[in-house]
């Protein structure tokens, strides 16, 4: 059972333990936006400053037993178009090929209906993050476009899936 709850400061340094050493991993989670290796500190100060904004804010998803198990971002909050976009998903390696991120992400995505009041949800994954993708068009998302050769790692270069869950009863929102 997942339950999501409003990120802590404390739970940066579970986060950073999650990277590890992968910066190939680090980079599909993180887009170049983060500094390698990624510092507990740098996560907090990303969370200050969306805490000064009215459209990006950080959350943690907890297991059952309430330990930190997955964090993840909605940003670009936008009441006039009814979505809000998710980014910066990533699951706990003790939880991972379980269902926890399927559960995570439809967890959230109701939250971004019940709560925030929106009928569309948009994140984007990396084509080479097969797992990531497989779980995001289970949980019933649909690609929305296919960016090929958009970004740089080392001597490879990404796709990207841009992928959208649009709730088809908008009257209830």
């Amino acid at each position: 059972m997942v339950r999501l709850r409003p990120f802590k400061p404390q739970d940066a340094d579970e986060v950073c333990r999650w990277i590890g050493e992968d910066e190939k991993a680090f980079m599909m989670f993180t887009a170049g936006r983060y500094n390698y290796p990624l510092a507990a500190e740098e996560i907090v100060s990303r969370h200050y400053g969306f805490e000064r904004e009215n459209d990006a804010f950080m959350m943690t998803a907890l297991d059952e037993s309430g330990r930190v198990s997955g964090h993840f971002i909605f940003r670009m909050l936008d009441f006039e178009k009814n979505s809000v976009h998710m980014g910066f998903i990533i699951v706990s390696p003790e939880k991972r090929g379980k269902g926890f991120g399927k559960e995570i992400v439809c967890k959230a995505v109701s939250f971004a209906h019940d709560i925030l009041g929106v009928n569309r949800v948009t994140l984007g994954v990396f084509e080479n993050n097969e797992a990531a993708y497989n779980c995001y068009l289970s949980s019933g998302f649909k690609v929305t476009e296919h960016i090929k050769d958009c970004f740089e790692f080392k001597d490879e270069k990404w796709g990207l899936y841009e992928m959208e869950y649009i709730f088809e009863n908008k009257e209830e929102i």
